[in-house]
């Protein structure tokens, strides 16, 4: 488990990194204590996560990754460790923000469609859920060396590997780790895109 302060420390680095994204921006656009909210609500997903060893993370707080098998977190227990990763962030907001929160949310999952992998395999997949590096270690390698131990095991389980994401930036870094866009789903009304990538 990570200590208070390196929980508090790769928080930060998500909220840093996840504040110029599409669906965060979508998320919190016009709250006042939207980066407060954001990070509240990381330190819950990392602490919960980390109880079902799903968390990996390079030292001095530069890098983390967050992603499971569904082999070993069925929907049942990850339903519980979702609402258990909300903790954090039920703590710190106010009725009118989380009935904010709550709206966006359930607008942005109009376009995320539920288990959309099983058009195209049958079984257990690892779901990648977050990758996030410092900037200062941007061409370092520790993107790498996050996401390799990941790609290894998955092809010793010849298990494919699922993400969703909102930022088309994020599209050729995935695809350079053979990463293929499956399907991609557009709102103009929340002027966002969720791209489907597997591997």
């Amino acid at each position: 488990m990570l200590k208070e302060s390196e929980l508090k420390t790769y928080a930060e680095l998500m909220k840093t990194r996840f504040l110029e994204d599409p669906g965060v921006i979508f998320q919190v656009k016009d709250l006042d204590r939207a980066e407060l909210l954001i990070k509240a609500q990381f330190e819950g997903q990392i602490e919960a996560f980390m109880e079902e060893n799903a968390v990996q993370v390079q030292a001095d707080g530069k890098g983390l990754l967050i992603g499971y098998s569904t082999r070993d977190l069925p929907e049942d227990r990850l339903m519980n460790v979702m609402q258990q990763s909300s903790q954090k962030l039920l703590a710190v907001v106010n009725q009118e923000e989380l009935q904010v929160l709550q709206d966006r949310a359930v607008r942005q999952a109009q376009i995320i469609p539920q288990n959309w992998h099983t058009a195209y395999v049958d079984g257990a997949v690892y779901h990648l859920l977050i990758i996030a590096t410092d900037e200062s270690v941007k061409g370092t390698g520790v993107f790498r060396k996050l996401i390799t131990p990941v790609l290894e095991k998955c092809e010793a389980n010849k298990e494919p590997i699922v993400l969703e994401t909102f930022n088309p930036d994020n599209l050729p870094i995935y695809e350079h780790f053979g990463f293929n866009l499956m399907e991609s789903h557009t709102s103009d009304d929340m002027g966002l895109t969720c791209y489907c990538m597997m591997r």
